[in-house]
């Protein structure tokens, strides 16, 4: 008997584990779309790349490019639409290691938002009591069925 009471208890350890993990990821795929629009300004304002790459964020390191007899200018207005023959351009102030600063900066925070969002009990189960009702929904009975089914405890019990 106290070995199935410890196979419950994993069990119920694994289960609680792969919701976490899977809502840290779930979060952390949204802060990357958020981290992406919000380089997408900090390029506007920083930078300029003549051959830019699909989305900057995720692409860290390409952001300008020097070569000898190029080098990355560095000015007060940075100016987008520019030939390709013409030099990447750079913020005065910044420098391609601050860059790196602030993508880190975004990566960590990304981070720590979404393991802090994934430990945290979305719904209650207090909220979660069954409609004690013997009335029938307003919704059609063909559909009564599946809203039911829909929101049960056991698919709302995922954001716990």
């Amino acid at each position: 008997m106290a070995q199935l009471f410890s196979l419950g208890c994993i069990r119920v350890f694994m289960i609680r584990k792969l919701k976490t993990t899977a809502k840290f990821v779930i979060i952390l795929f949204v802060m990357t779309i958020v981290c992406s629009i919000g380089w997408a300004f900090v390029a506007g304002e920083l930078y300029d790349c003549t051959d830019p790459g699909f989305i900057d964020f995720l692409s860290p390191g390409d952001w300008v490019h020097g070569w000898p007899g190029h080098p990355v200018a560095t000015v007060e207005k940075i100016v987008h639409g520019r030939s390709m023959s013409e030099p990447d351009t750079i913020r005065h102030g910044w420098t391609v290691a601050g860059l790196w600063c602030l993508w880190f900066l975004f990566v960590g925070v990304s981070f720590v938002i979404s393991f802090f969002l994934s430990r945290k009990t979305w719904l209650s189960s207090s909220t979660m009591q069954p409609n004690q009702s013997p009335e029938p929904t307003a919704v059609g009975a063909g559909r009564s069925a599946v809203a039911v089914h829909a929101a049960s405890r056991r698919w709302l019990s995922f954001f716990r």
